[in-house]
C-alpha cells in the first residue's frame, strides 16, 4: 500500500514540474531576426545565414528540420531548409542559423532576377515547418502556413 501511495505522489510531482516547464515554454519570445550573409552557389541555389535573437526562460531545446517553403502570389516560388541548432536554457542570446535556398521546379533565372530588380517583400509569404525537441523525441511541431515575409523583415 505504502509503495502505490509513493508512486502516486511522485506521479503528482512529476505532472506539476512538467505543467511549470510547458508555461515556461510558452514564454519564449523571438527578439530578433536579421539577414546577415547571402551567398549564391549555383544558378538556382544559394546559402544564408541568419541571425535569430531567442529570449528562452525555459530549459534548453533543440530545433530540427528546419524547413520554410517560400511563395509568391501563393506559387512555390523557392524551398529554405536549415541545420539543427540548440536553444540554451534560461537566457537571452542571439543564434546564427545556417541554411541551404533552392528555387522551386518551374521558377527560372529570368523570374528571379525580375523579383530582384522590383523586390516587393508584401508579394511573398512563407510556410514554416520545424521540430523543437526537448529530451530525445519528445517535443513539439512546429508549423506556420502563410506567414507574409514582411513579418520578418521588421
Amino acid at each position: 500500500m505504502k509503495g502505490v501511495a509513493r508512486i502516486a505522489v511522485l506521479i503528482a510531482a512529476a505532472g506539476l514540474l512538467l505543467t511549470g516547464c510547458i508555461s515556461k515554454y510558452k514564454k519564449i519570445k523571438v527578439s530578433s531576426f536579421e539577414i546577415e550573409s547571402v551567398v549564391p552557389t549555383g544558378m538556382r541555389s544559394c546559402n544564408a545565414v541568419v541571425a535569430v535573437g531567442i529570449n528562452n526562460p525555459a530549459p534548453s531545446f533543440v530545433v530540427k528540420d528546419i524547413e520554410a517553403v517560400v511563395k509568391r502570389g501563393g506559387e512555390v516560388f523557392g524551398i529554405i531548409t536549415g541545420e539543427s541548432v540548440t536553444v540554451d536554457g534560461k537566457c537571452d542570446r542571439v543564434y546564427r542559423i545556417p541554411l541551404q535556398g533552392q528555387l522551386a521546379e518551374g521558377v527560372g533565372v529570368v523570374q528571379l532576377l525580375a523579383v530582384y530588380k522590383g523586390f516587393n517583400p508584401e508579394d511573398f509569404t512563407l510556410d514554416l515547418h520545424a521540430r523543437a525537441n526537448i529530451a530525445g523525441d519528445v517535443g513539439k511541431t512546429i508549423e506556420y502556413t502563410d506567414v507574409p515575409l514582411t513579418k520578418f523583415m521588421k
